[in-house]
């Protein structure tokens, strides 16, 4: 872990309102200070992850120099700006960009405005597509006090995966591995065996 200043912390409430926890208000507290590329680390990496929470926390410039770098991925609820490797939004978030409330077809069409891999989080299930073929593989996660973080572990574990094998795969893996982890409230704290295991039972 390498860690900057900042004049306050982004932090984030989460209110829930319905039974399977899709509808939610999520208030700011606070919002840190902008991140800066040469704030960054210098170790050598094949991607960069950019999970923020809102917007502010990343801009064009920083997504423009790791582009240079190394592949980009970038979560939409924070700011996108160029053209990246990975995208990931929830359902909700992918009918506000795109107006479309088809899953498979808002993945198309932010495809088209320039994501190689688009990956979409539904209660239900978790959905890639490359360009050529949509892919979808179920959440099996038995119960949901976990549920917060579900996108920023999905995609993690989309990223990760990706970089050893195919998008499929990667899906399979990643969505395990969110319906493992909303079972316990908090981040995941198992090991990748215990999503391999995971893979094994449920599918």
């Amino acid at each position: 872990v390498y860690w900057k200043p900042s004049q306050a912390t982004c932090s984030i409430r989460n209110q829930y309102f319905t039974a399977d926890k899709e509808k939610r208000a999520c208030t700011s507290m606070g919002v840190c200070d902008p991140f800066r590329f040469d704030e960054l680390p210098d170790i050598e990496t094949k991607i960069y992850h950019f999970a923020g929470l809102v917007y502010g926390d990343f801009d064009g410039a920083l997504f423009a120099e790791a582009a240079r770098h190394g592949k980009v991925a970038v979560d939409v609820q924070c700011l996108l700006r160029h053209v990246i490797d990975y995208l990931k939004t929830d359902a909700a978030e992918a009918e506000i960009l795109t107006g479309l409330t088809d899953r498979a077809e808002a993945a198309k069409l932010l495809h088209s405005w320039g994501a190689k891999e688009v990956l979409i989080t539904h209660n239900t299930e978790v959905l890639a597509y490359d360009g050529v073929t949509t892919y979808t593989c179920p959440i099996k996660a038995r119960n949901l006090s976990g549920r917060t973080g579900r996108g920023d572990t999905t995609f993690a574990g989309y990223i990760s995966e990706r970089q050893r094998a195919g998008v499929e795969e990667a899906l399979r893996y990643c969505t395990a591995l969110v319906s493992l982890k909303m079972e316990t409230p908090g981040p995941f704290q198992g090991t990748r065996q215990d999503v391999l295991d995971y893979i094994r039972e449920f599918y």
